[in-house]
């Protein structure tokens, strides 16, 4: 009797093992309409993936925010990462360090300002010191000319504990978009965090785990994604004091990324449309899918359209797209590479 229990059991244990595999296969593996109306080449890149992608477009410039990710991930020791600059002016582009000196850096999110003088002001999340201390830091680059940046302050606050992504919106005052411990256990809301130069404080504590933020052309209006909220929150900045009040959601059948706010106004955004199989990037080093949206805020209604959707093959685990007229660049959170694409 007893062994036919067990039997039953092990049985059990065995087709619930079995059902929970085949979920799982179907759920990374499932069919996707793969397009883009466009060519695109790859680009490879050293010292790790382009997770973060600023354009100069005035310069014809792109910033890469450099680092091994993978190797983060699976816990093994890591060299700095950099930021490079991916010169488009070029036939090759060509990629090389923007920066002069400053500290070791572990860049995650980074943001460009160019100032009423034309100054550039170039700023980083840098996690060096995470893994290790907890602490999270913001340095801020002055570029010295075109395309080359010094160091010139690291800026750290308590308040700062998982910086995702942030956008400068002076020479001197950021926003700090957070992002939530996926392992569990804390809050599934995190905050965004603003400094006017003098002093962090939080603006907003709502914020289902952001994956990027971006400002309007004229610094007035926020996006946020939230990647947990599968959505763009859009919200005014009360510019005397930094706070925000949401004026709209944006639902999205995606987990978005990073943004970039084109000429035009209108936003790209990364997605993570299969975070199933996100997940199973990192475990088993499988393809995610890259997926890039427009999105239209111009007007009552925003108005989506996917750009560019592949299984990752051509490029895994997409964190979001940049522009430069026809030209759309693509980073990954982990592929060393990334695409430069031309639009029909």
């Amino acid at each position: 009797m007893i062994k036919k229990v067990l039997l039953g059991s092990l049985t059990l244990i065995i087709l619930l093992c079995a059902g929970f595999g085949v979920w799982l296969y179907t759920a990374v593996n499932k069919d996707i309409d793969e397009h883009f109306a466009g060519t695109c080449t790859a680009i490879e890149l050293e010292g790790g993936s382009a997770e973060d992608i600023q354009i100069d477009r005035a310069r014809g410039l792109a910033y890469l925010s450099l680092s091994d990710r993978m190797g983060s991930a699976k816990g093994e020791e890591i060299l700095p990462g950099t930021i490079g600059r991916l010169d488009l002016n070029m036939n090759p582009p060509t990629v090389t360090s923007a920066l002069t000196d400053g500290p070791d850096i572990k860049p995650h999110g980074l943001s460009l300002f160019i100032d009423s003088n034309g100054q550039r002001h170039l700023y980083v999340i840098n996690h060096l010191l995470r893994a290790d201390t907890g602490e999270e830091r913001i340095e801020h680059y002055s570029e010295q000319s075109p395309g080359v940046y010094t160091h010139i302050a690291t800026l750290q606050s308590p308040l700062i504990t998982r910086g995702n992504d942030m956008v400068a919106v002076g020479p001197n005052q950021f926003y700090v978009a957070q992002d939530v411990d996926q392992r569990g256990g804390g809050s599934p809301l995190t905050d965004l965090v603003y400094y006017n130069g003098s002093e962090f404080k939080v603006v907003a504590s709502d914020i289902q785990s952001a994956g990027g933020i971006n400002v309007s052309d004229d610094l007035s209006t926020l996006y946020i994604a939230e990647t947990s909220g599968k959505g763009i929150r859009v919200a005014q900045r009360n510019t005397d004091d930094g706070s925000i009040a949401t004026s709209n959601f944006i639902e999205l059948d995606t987990s978005p990324d990073n943004i970039d706010v084109a000429a035009d106004g209108s936003l790209w955004v990364g997605g993570h449309s299969n975070t199933v199989a996100l997940v199973m990037h990192f475990i088993a080093g499988t393809n995610s899918p890259t997926q890039i949206l427009r999105i239209n805020v111009d007007g009552a209604e925003a108005e989506t359209e996917e750009i560019y959707l592949n299984n990752g093959s051509e490029i895994t685990s997409g964190s979001g797209g940049a522009t430069l007229g026809n030209t759309l660049l693509i980073g990954s959170i982990t592929a060393p590479k990334v695409l430069v694409c031309e639009m029909d």
